[in-house]
């Protein structure tokens, strides 16, 4: 019984721990929205963005009048007469006298009559589009990124496959070396080559099951999750169609590109800004109207009747006539901040221009050595299958054997390669395209 019991609690155990030490796999889909959601830079930039929207509203808030308004109470002490001249004369409301009052204000300064308002609600618009552009680049580029050590890992685990197959190849060969060493129809040369070849190959999967462990903890790093957490995901590339043309994808490029976008808000924050500038060069309207009431009793204060009311309408033209040096300035400096941001804009059309081109032309090009490298597998795989074909029947020697060996193992790794630049140059291009 208690061995029965021992044996189901350590299986309890095994199992358990079989569960938790059980692999999480991702979709290439599911690695972005996991980026997405734990990467500081992007929550930062989101943060800065949703910021600017309240900056908007302030811009706005800032037309708006001041609103000020208040009651007050008094008392009066009135003797029961006072003078009047040179006699005496009976005071008409003696003792305690009391009034209340009230009074609603509205007030508001227009800098460089509304123009400065005006700019700086342009200016804050502009800024908001900016920060969501920013934000958008950073999405962009977080995507890239996840891509590329998701593509690198797929890489470094068919990498390993193909290790595992120089591996397999490099046992048969020795078999076949040893048994015809063993015959006398081969040297003992043949024999110790086939065990380097074999060796080698063990080494070089041990270098390539370490560059898939290493791959693994870069892409959860990327994602923001613990390193050490196990993790696997879909071994393939995904299936992508290279279908547009150049020009279409330069016109979406420049429509959608994130950086290009945000350099033209920045010329229009620019813009706004030196118009700001130029508004000090104008007088400030300020407007202001009072109403007040005065009564004598509490229980008439909010009635609001004219004969206890008065209305005062402020009207002023102000103009700081000490200040105009450095609003010279702020202009001067106004008006190079517009240049340099015009010169941004147009590098950065021309840099957008020059990655759709750099980018397009490299996704034909590994189109084309995706296309030459599968064929160049299948002829390495014929010459080593002939190859080996001869020398079992002793028509040719171990190393054009290991020749073969090598041509196929290379063959191999240029088509994985070639996989890896083709899904990475397509991915480059969509984030150029700001897709």
């Amino acid at each position: 019984m208690r061995l029965t019991f021992r044996l189901g609690l350590a299986a309890l155990v095994i199992f358990m721990l079989a569960v938790n030490v059980s692999a999480e796999t991702y979709t290439l889909e599911k690695c972005v929205e996991t980026a997405l959601q734990n990467n500081y830079g992007v929550l930062a930039a989101k943060n800065s963005y949703d910021a600017t929207k309240w900056q908007v509203y302030s811009a706005y808030a800032q037309v708006l009048p001041a609103v000020s308004t208040g009651v007050y109470s008094s008392e009066n002490w009135n003797p029961p007469f006072f003078f009047w001249e040179g006699s005496r004369t009976p005071h008409p409301n003696p003792g305690i006298s009391k009034t209340y009052g009230g009074s609603i204000q509205f007030r508001k300064t227009f800098p460089g009559l509304g123009m400065y308002d005006y700019a700086n609600i342009k200016y804050n618009k502009a800024n908001r589009r900016s920060a969501f552009y920013d934000y958008v680049s950073s999405e962009k580029e977080l995507v890239y990124s996840i891509k590329e050590s998701y593509f690198n890992l797929i890489k470094a685990k068919m990498l390993v496959d193909v290790s595992k197959d120089a591996v397999k190849r490099g046992e048969e060969q020795l078999k076949v070396a040893q048994s015809r060493y063993d015959l006398g129809s081969a040297s003992l040369s043949d024999v110790l080559k086939a065990k380097v070849l074999r060796s080698n190959a063990k080494l070089e999967l041990i270098t390539a099951d370490n560059n898939v462990a290493l791959s693994k903890a870069q892409l959860s790093y990327s994602m923001g999750i613990d390193v050490i957490e196990e993790i696997e995901i879909v071994e393939d590339f995904p299936k992508t169609d290279f279908d547009i043309e150049y020009n279409n994808a330069l016109n979406e490029a420049l429509s959608n590109n994130p950086s290009y976008r945000k350099s033209g808000f920045d010329l229009t924050k620019a813009k706004a800004s030196l118009c700001m500038a130029k508004a000090n060069f104008l007088p400030s309207l300020s407007l202001s109207l009072n109403h007040r009431t005065t009564v004598g009793t509490s229980d008439v204060l909010f009635d609001f009747q004219q004969e206890y009311a008065g209305r005062t309408f402020y009207f002023e033209l102000g103009y700081n006539i000490f200040n105009n040096l450095s609003d010279a300035s702020n202009v001067i400096t106004g008006k190079k901040n517009v240049n340099s941001q015009k010169e941004t804009l147009e590098n950065a059309r021309n840099s957008v221009a020059l990655e759709v081109k750099q980018t397009f032309l490299d996704v034909q090009q590994n189109t084309e050595k995706l296309n030459l490298n599968e064929e160049s597998v299948a002829a390495a795989q014929e010459d080593l299958n002939i190859v080996r074909e001869k020398y079992n029947l002793g028509a040719a020697t171990i190393i054009e054997v290991l020749d073969a060996e090598v041509s196929f193992k290379e063959a191999q790794i240029n088509q994985v390669q070639a996989l890896f630049d083709y899904n990475l140059a397509i991915s480059r291009l969509e984030k150029v395209m700001g897709r």
